[in-house]
């Protein structure tokens, strides 16, 4: 039987290489000094905006015969290759270094391996050269930052002079990277806009997998030190980019936080607005509020436990646009396997992989089921539930030419529900931080 990596943690060293996504990023950072009265309300502005592209837009001379423009930016970057991530490059330091980072949606600080470290992955690039930054600063142990009481899982109990972080990944912690905690000046690609005094992890050991092409992690969780807190957004915004897309998608920063309406966001009703809220249990993820998933219009009997509701704090909902499945904890694959078994008998079925149950030949005469996830309603004025119904590129999964598989998995190892990238295709992912909604636009990327 063909190997599968089930391993779903963001950090893990992905085996699928059969997926292959590219993307680039360009940065814009924009700073308005004074606003003109208006009588309407003002839309939400956007502080970074950094297009990432598909394979498909690696040529640059493909970009410009397509004429794609982005009126509002600055400067473009290169394009370069990148396996099932998101990652952009910043430039940190005095002079500048560029670090390339993954984006990662659920840790609470952004770091990079930086130089005399001695048990760290390998990379493709450099690590930060601390000594040639005139404007590197380590922080100690009774600075304001280390002495913040959400980041004591994170800093623990500091006994020496540099304030030392322990950030895992992976629900099982398989992965852990340590270093110290540092402030230097971050610049945006090409931008003449500097951020001073920005504070991030300068690793110095690793332990567990890690793709070696990224220098670190860009971290979007919840939390003070992460990169929208640090630059006071009120939003933010990613749309994992469709396979065989030929337009860019974006990862974007916000100064208000988006307008909205029974639909979602103003003027659009092809949005849903779903309620995140939080777990102590993991306090820098960003929880949905789930309600449940249909097969062909039947509501699968699982428990609300499952989802986190209760007193079932190991459980709940997250997105992981660093994994590429959706994982089920083993309460709710069992009542989903069961439902799949009963319904596939007219599919051309083939061998498995593994992690990956549900395969059949990539035939047009197939006729796939239809799948939805259900949510709360984040709008009070609306039905109590909304659905995301997956479309057949969301559904599928391909591990090799002429097999397609259901991009569901079951997470033996976690009580979580994680949903992956391949069911968030071309779907505009709005995190807005001051009402604690998350809106899902469909086909905005």
């Amino acid at each position: 039987m063909p190997k599968f990596d089930p391993n779903y943690s963001h950090l893990a060293n992905a085996k699928m290489n059969i997926l292959v996504i590219y993307f680039c990023c360009v940065i814009l950072l924009t700073i308005q000094l004074s606003h003109s009265a208006s009588p309407s309300p003002s839309p939400s502005r956007s502080i970074i905006s950094i297009p990432l592209y598909h394979k498909k837009m690696l040529n640059s001379t493909y970009i410009a015969s397509r004429g794609i423009q982005h009126p509002q930016m600055e400067t473009t970057s290169d394009i370069y290759p990148l396996n099932d991530a998101y990652a952009i490059f910043l430039w940190i330091g005095t002079p500048v270094q560029v670090v390339f980072v993954m984006i990662d949606i659920g840790s609470p600080i952004s770091w990079s391996q930086c130089d005399l470290c001695n048990n760290c992955y390998p990379m493709q690039r450099p690590p930060f050269n601390t000594r040639a930054s005139s404007t590197f600063r380590e922080l100690g142990c009774y600075t304001d930052t280390c002495l913040i009481p959400m980041m004591r899982e994170v800093f623990g109990n500091c006994t020496g002079w540099t304030c030392r972080y322990n950030v895992k990944y992976g629900t099982k912690d398989e992965s852990h990277s340590f270093g110290a905690m540092v402030t230097d000046t971050l610049n945006f690609e090409h931008s003449n806009t500097e951020i001073k005094n920005f504070i991030i992890g300068c690793g110095d050991s690793y332990d567990g997998p890690f793709r070696t092409q990224f220098s670190g992690v860009l971290g979007l969780g919840r939390g003070p030190l992460s990169v929208q807190s640090q630059l006071n957004a009120k939003a933010f915004s990613i749309c994992p980019v469709s396979q065989g897309s030929e337009n860019p998608s974006s990862l974007e920063f916000y100064d208000t936080p988006p307008e909205m309406n029974q639909h979602g966001v103003v003027g659009d009703n092809s949005s849903i607005m779903v309620p995140l809220s939080e777990n102590s249990g993991y306090p820098f993820y960003y929880f949905l509020q789930f309600v449940g998933i249909s097969i062909n219009g039947f509501m699968l009997d699982i428990q609300s436990r499952v989802w986190g509701y209760g007193l079932n704090y190991d459980g709940g909902v997250i997105i992981d646009i660093g994994t590429v499945l959706t994982y089920l904890p083993s309460d709710a694959y069992s009542v989903f396997r069961s439902e799949m078994l009963r319904t596939n008998h007219n599919l051309t079925v083939k061998q498995g992989y593994e992690g990956l149950e549900f395969c059949y030949k990539d035939d047009s005469s197939n006729v796939f089921p239809t799948i939805e996830l259900y949510f709360q309603n984040g709008d009070i004025a609306g039905k109590n539930f909304v659905s995301y119904k997956l479309n057949k590129k969301q559904l599928l999964f391909t591990p090799e030419e002429g097999t397609v598989c259901l991009s569901f998995a079951e997470g033996k190892s976690s009580a979580l529900t994680v949903i992956g990238s391949n069911q968030l295709q071309g779907t505009l992912l709005a995190y807005d931080l001051v009402n604690e909604i998350l809106v899902l636009t469909f086909n905005k990327c």
